[in-house]
């Protein structure tokens, strides 16, 4: 009889205990989830009208400055001098030293980046104003490759030079105002780059028949040569440009529009850095909030992400080996090493992904793309011209380890509950079976007639 009203009180006790710990640990998770969660949509939304607003100014700057009277003159005077370069004779010595620079400089920067030995003929200029103008304003320029642009006249006498004292002044200090990396102009009718500021290799190619015929760039050029809308914006999406060093860069053109006929194309040339800034928040991580192990990026409709993962800027070599780890392919981890980025060679494509680059809203805990557990927020960006994703999240590991510490926490409480529970039981058992058995006792002594003893018990 004791052991069973024992096993009853600490039984009821025991289940009492575990219910409320159990209500209670469930509950605390929930809680902090959904805090996170909002924390989570709260800086992917930041990060998301950053992004926007940083396109959208581009948008009305570039817009501004094509129908300004600068551009359209400069465009204007700059195709008719390009037209009479490409009618004179150019001596044979002189396209030997293009190609000799070529040769010497260029070729070698691509090879580095593609990890073979790129053909010469696939990247030298095609015609006459091409040759002459890199030979004057690359191979002969004084500066380095990153400051070219602060020669205004490359001292030949040609027309081309004389306008170019005049208006690349006015154009670099545009570029560098508004935050452009370059600042070129294209002609409609021939797809020349008739002008840029910063004199990389595509300077005065044709994007029609030249080395970059098939770029983004090209892209962007025809689409806004093909409407006379002074409003018309022509986005392309990131991808390796070869002028640049296999860099990632977007391109933004406007159509240049002089009595309702497109006589140009301003293009603006943007890099990459700038949408890493914002959707790292400079790498500030910790000061944003992201904790150690939390971050956001940006993904494109391949899949392929648009700014650099956390790890990548914090610890290169385990980068990489969390990297092999789930299983990248090595041409991935490979390229990413030869371009020193992993924009536009990460491919990270989890549930969070997929929802996002679909235009759907949504949060959950999802197999991030370092193959551990993360609670993630995901949405779309709303820029016309490119399909692109973000992606907030943080380890599940760290956003549960305060509930982790709970649940040591309740273990040890309920351990402590329970020892004390089995303590009182078997006092209580003890308290209330005592009386019982010496009532019972003296009842049966009275029944058989011993009523002095049976007498002691009442």
């Amino acid at each position: 009889m004791a052991g069973k009203l024992f096993a009853v009180l600490v039984l009821l006790g025991a289940i009492a205990i575990l219910i409320t710990a159990v209500l209670g640990y469930f509950r605390a998770r929930d809680a902090i989830e959904a805090v996170i969660f909002d924390h989570l949509t709260a800086a992917r939304q930041n990060k998301v009208r950053q992004v926007e607003t940083y396109f959208r100014t581009i948008q009305n700057e570039l817009r501004l400055l094509a129908t300004s009277k600068m551009v359209v003159d400069a465009t204007r005077e700059f195709r008719g001098a390009v037209d009479r370069l490409d009618g004179q004779e150019l001596s044979p010595e002189l396209r030997e030293k293009v190609s000799n620079w070529y040769a010497d400089n260029f070729i070698p920067q691509m090879a580095r980046v593609l990890g073979r030995e790129p053909a010469l003929t696939d990247y030298l200029p095609v015609g006459t104003a091409p040759y002459y103008l890199q030979y004057h304003y690359i191979v002969t320029n004084p500066n380095q490759p990153e400051r070219r642009k602060l020669v205004d006249d490359a001292g030949d006498g040609s027309d081309y030079s004389r306008l170019h004292a005049i208006y690349h002044p006015l154009m670099r200090t545009a570029a560098n105002t508004v935050g452009f990396f370059d600042f070129m102009l294209a002609d409609p009718k021939t797809g020349r780059l008739i002008y840029t500021v910063q004199k990389e290799v595509d300077f005065s190619t044709s994007l029609q028949f030249g080395p970059y015929r098939r770029s983004n760039v090209a892209t962007a050029v025809v689409r806004c040569a093909e409407t006379a809308d002074r409003s018309a914006i022509c986005l392309e999406d990131f991808a390796p440009y070869a002028p640049s060093g296999g860099a990632p860069i977007a391109f933004m053109a406007a159509p240049v529009i002089d009595r309702g006929e497109v006589i140009g194309v301003l293009v603006a040339q943007l890099s990459n850095d700038e949408i890493d800034k914002v959707v790292t928040g400079n790498r500030r991580w910790q000061q944003e909030g992201f904790g150690a192990t939390g971050e956001a990026y940006l993904v494109g409709p391949d899949y392929l992400v648009r700014s650099g993962p956390r790890t990548f800027y914090e610890d290169r070599e385990h980068y990489f080996s969390e990297l092999v780890a789930v299983g990248s392919p090595d041409e991935e981890v490979a390229a990413i090493k030869r371009y020193g980025t992993p924009v536009l060679h990460q491919r990270i494509e989890t549930a969070a992904t997929r929802a996002a680059i679909a235009g759907v809203e949504g949060t959950g805990e999802i197999v991030g793309y370092r193959g551990v557990p993360t609670l993630a927020s995901w949405g779309p960006l709303a820029i016309a011209g490119v399909n692109w994703g973000v992606v907030a999240k943080i380890d599940s590991s760290e956003a549960f380890a305060p509930i982790d510490k709970l649940r040591r926490d309740l273990m040890v409480v309920g351990g402590v509950a329970l020892l004390a529970l089995i303590a009182a039981a078997a006092w209580l058992a003890r308290a209330i079976l005592g009386p019982l058995r010496e009532l019972t006792t003296g009842v049966k002594r009275f029944a058989a007639g011993d009523y002095e003893r049976a007498g002691s018990h009442r």
